[in-house]
Parts: structure tokens; C-alpha cells; sequence
């Protein structure tokens, strides 16, 4: 929680970090724009400044330094280009103006001293011939002459500063209204994301408080969002299914321990009183602890099958083989109770990567539960075969079968049908089925008809089954 506390919200960081992308991205997008218009422009200035210098040393050239014949020249130049666009003047060795085209006493003078600049800005005079201008902005090209005399063309390129200028402050001002119009959407994207992440937030800490039922309602916000809630929400189910699991079984082991616990402690007290008993203490103790004991480790079998806990290596089995063997070891048992073992199995090898101890103890519970509620005369069968990827085992008896209502609860620990409780067992003998199953990522169902009899089919998945042609 003292982290929590100092660390920052997320809502702000999506937005800080939003809006320097955004302010970073238009930065760059605006300095590029003004850059290519100014590169532009000042290549026009070049290429004008350049073209009209050269026709003009060119023309000064044929007319021999004439300059009545350059004035004809300026004037055709300036009303070519307009008399407010282009100033011309050509200046003697000493500096002094011999020839121009400028109205304007202060162009004048900045096309002789020009302090060094060819691109400047200079304040007309308040006579200036040019009309509601008070400042021009100049490129001027100097150009020295054969005979020492100096010309100089000027143009005025006030406008296009201005366009620049205007243009920089459209894009500033559309770089504040981004900001502030791209502040809005992220922080309004933020907050619908996180309380997304609030809700899941809320519902982790109601249900820390003891509220199991507690649910994410879902907020249809994005793909990833709704994922992440389904999750939460699977999870959550598993948790209260767990929960609701361990409460159960909680109940039902207490219920079944405090009855042999209850026994062995009057049978104590009786004895201690100086009762005599119908059977011996120690031989009562024997039973009652070796039933308990047994239930204990079978709940423990049951927990590390569910995980998936075993330290002993897979090994090939062919599950004809192993079958083979087990309907042999029962058959003694199968006489002595009146009942017929029928045997259907491939002749070929079916060969099935698992723990041989795990398997005895499937096929061993499963044909325990037929043996005991399968009146005498009656018939077991267990079948084997491949079918598609996976390999199904089918163990059937013909007893007294299992009532529609009971079928859904036969693989629950400790349950017990109402007509099996005179029987000896402890309810978990299908539930470690059930486990070891399941620990294959295999499924296991149960078809029953009251009167009729009851068949388990065990179908475990191509991963674990080993091909007899890979051999």
C-alpha cells in the first residue's frame, strides 16, 4: 500500500506522456514545414537576385558603361518587375549613387552601405514614396563591374517574410489549441482506461474483504480490456469453485473422521470404566486408524493427481498388457462373488506413455465400484480400444445402476448414494478417478439406467498415447 501511495497515476502518465508525443510530433511537423517554405522561398530569391544580375552585367557590357543607356535598361527592369519590387543602383569606386531606380532616399542608402547584409530590414522614411509601408525587408546581389563601378539589385521580399511570420503563428496557435484539444481526448481515454482498471481494482479488493460473488460488469471499453476482465472474471469463478469445493470437503472429512474418532473414544471410555467389550480394543483401534489412515492418503493422491504432483518418471505402457494382468489379479475375486469378467481388448500393441501405479489405481477403482453394487450372476466388462487420437478405456457392469438425479454428483469426494451408504467405502474412490484423469487432460463419463447397470468410459488424449509403429 506505501508504494501505491507514492507511486503516480497511471491516468496522469497516459496523458503527460501523450501530450509530449503529440507536442513533440507537431514541433517537428511544424519547424520542418516552416524550414522547406523558407528553403524555398530563398532559392527563388537566389535564382531572381542571380538571373536579373546577370542580365543586367550583361547589358551594361553591350552598352559600354553608358549610363543613359542603363537608365533605359533600370526602367524597362523596374516596370518589368514593378517599382516596389526591384531596386537598382550602381554606385561609382568611392561609394557615390551614379544611377539608380530607387524612389526611396532610405533603400538608397541601404543599397550603398548595406552594413554588411544582403538580407535585412530597414525603416522607411516618413517621405518614402512607397505608400503605407514603413519598413521593407530587402535581399540585395552586389556585383562589381569591369571599370570599377559597382551594381547593385535589390528586392523587396517583405511579403514573403510576412507570409512566413504569419504562417509560424498559425502553426503556434494550432500547436496551443492541439495541446489543449489533445489534452482533453487523452485524459478523456485515460479515464474511461482506467476506470476499467478501477473496476478490477474494486471488485479484487471486495472480494479480499469476503465478498466471493463479487464480478467485474463488463465495459465493452477495448478488446484487451474486455480479456482482461473475462479473465478476472474465469478466475474469480475458479477461486469461489475452489472455495466452495474446500468448504464442502472441509464438512465431509470432518463428518467421516468423527464418526470412527467418535467410536474409538466411547469404546476407550467403556474400557476404562472396567467394561468388557464384544471386540478387543487394540483390534478396534487397528480397523478404525487403518480406515482413517486409508482416507487420508487416498485425499492425498486425489490432491497431488488434481496438481499434477508426481516425482516418478512416465513410462511405455501397452494398455492390452497391463488389462491382461489386472483382469487376472481380480479373477479370484470375480469367482468368489459369483461374476463373470468379459475381456475386449485389440490383439495389437496399444502402447500408452503414463505412471503404471496411477493406471492400477483408475482401472482398480473403477472395477472395485462395479464389483461391489454388481448383484451375483452378473457380468463386467472392460473394453479397449483407439479411436481417432485418443485411446478409450470402457469398464460396464449390469447392477444396480445410478439414478439420473445422483449421475451429476458420482465424481464429488465423499458422496454417496442413498442406497450405497450400507456399503463399506468412503465416497473418494471416484474422485481419485476423476483426478488421475483429469491429471492426463483426459474426460471420464458415466452412463447409468437404474436396474440396468452403469458403464464408465475413460478417454485419454493422442499427447500421452505412443503409437506402436514409433516403437
Amino acid at each position: 500500500m506505501s508504494s501505491a501511495r507514492g507511486a503516480h497515476s497511471l491516468r496522469r502518465h497516459i496523458v503527460a506522456v501523450s501530450l509530449s508525443a503529440g507536442a513533440l510530433l507537431f514541433l517537428l511537423v511544424g519547424c520542418l514545414i516552416l524550414f522547406v517554405s523558407w528553403s524555398f522561398m530563398k532559392s527563388e530569391y537566389e535564382e531572381f537576385l542571380s538571373r536579373c544580375t546577370s542580365d543586367l552585367v550583361g547589358e551594361y557590357a553591350e552598352s559600354k558603361g553608358d549610363l543613359k543607356k542603363m537608365r533605359h535598361f533600370f526602367d524597362e527592369d523596374v516596370e518589368e518587375h514593378g517599382a516596389d519590387r526591384i531596386f537598382l543602383m550602381i554606385t561609382d569606386p568611392h561609394g557615390r549613387n551614379v544611377l539608380d531606380a530607387c524612389a526611396d532616399k532610405t533603400i538608397q542608402r541601404a543599397m550603398v552601405t548595406r552594413a554588411r547584409r544582403e538580407h535585412a530590414s530597414y525603416r522607411l522614411s516618413k517621405e518614402s514614396a512607397l505608400p503605407h509601408r514603413n519598413r521593407i525587408v530587402l535581399r540585395v546581389r552586389t556585383t562589381v563591374l569591369p571599370d570599377g563601378f559597382k551594381l547593385s539589385v535589390g528586392h523587396d521580399v517583405t511579403a514573403d517574410e510576412q507570409y512566413l511570420l504569419f504562417l509560424a503563428i498559425v502553426l503556434g496557435g494550432a500547436f496551443l489549441l492541439s495541446l489543449l484539444l489533445g489534452g482533453w481526448v487523452a485524459d478523456w481515454l485515460a479515464r474511461r482506461f482506467v476506470r476499467s482498471l478501477q473496476n478490477v481494482c474494486d471488485a479484487a479488493n471486495r472480494i479480499k474483504a469476503g465478498e466471493w460473488s463479487t464480478r467485474v460488469k463488463p465495459s465493452h471499453e477495448s478488446r484487451e480490456l474486455i480479456l482482461l476482465e473475462d479473465a478476472f472474471n474465469t478466475m474469480c469463478d475458479q477461486n469461489e469453485k475452489t472455495i466452495t469445493e474446500l468448504k464442502t470437503l472441509t464438512d465431509d472429512i470432518a463428518h467421516d473422521l468423527r464418526t470412527p474418532l467418535t467410536r474409538l473414544r466411547t469404546a476407550a471410555e467403556f474400557a476404562a470404566m472396567g467394561g468388557e467389550l464384544k471386540r478387543p480394543l487394540p483390534e478396534m483401534l487397528f480397523e478404525q486408524s487403518s480406515d482413517m489412515l486409508e482416507m487420508i492418503n487416498t485425499m492425498l493422491e486425489i490432491s497431488q493427481a488434481g496438481n499434477r504432483i508426481d516425482g516418478t518418471p512416465r513410462e511405455d505402457i501397452d494398455l492390452c498388457a497391463f488389462l491382461r494382468e489386472t483382469a487376472d489379479l481380480y479373477s479370484t475375486v470375480l469367482d468368489d462373488q459369483g461374476l463373470r469378467l468379459a475381456l475386449n481388448v485389440p490383439d495389437a500393441p496399444v502402447v500408452f506413455s503414463g505412471h503404471r501405479g496411477r493406471l492400477q489405481r483408475l482401472v482398480g477403482n473403477l472395477l472395485d465400484n462395479a464389483i461391489k453394487f454388481t448383484p451375483r450372476g452378473g457380468t463386467i466388462t472392460i473394453a479397449l480400444e483407439h479411436v481417432r487420437d485418443a485411446v478409450v478405456l470402457r469398464v460396464a457392469d449390469t447392477g444396480c445402476g445410478i439414478a439420473a438425479e445422483d449421475l451429476p454428483h458420482v465424481f464429488r469426494r465423499f458422496w454417496r448414494a442413498d442406497s450405497s451408504r450400507s456399503l463399506p467405502g468412503n465416497g473418494l474412490g471416484l474422485a481419485l478417478v476423476k483426478a488421475i484423469v483429469t491429471s492426463y487432460a483426459g474426460t471420464i463419463t458415466c452412463d447409468s439406467s437404474p436396474g440396468r447397470g452403469t458403464a464408465f468410459s475413460v478417454s485419454l488424449p493422442h499427447l500421452a498415447l505412443v503409437s506402436c509403429q514409433c516403437l
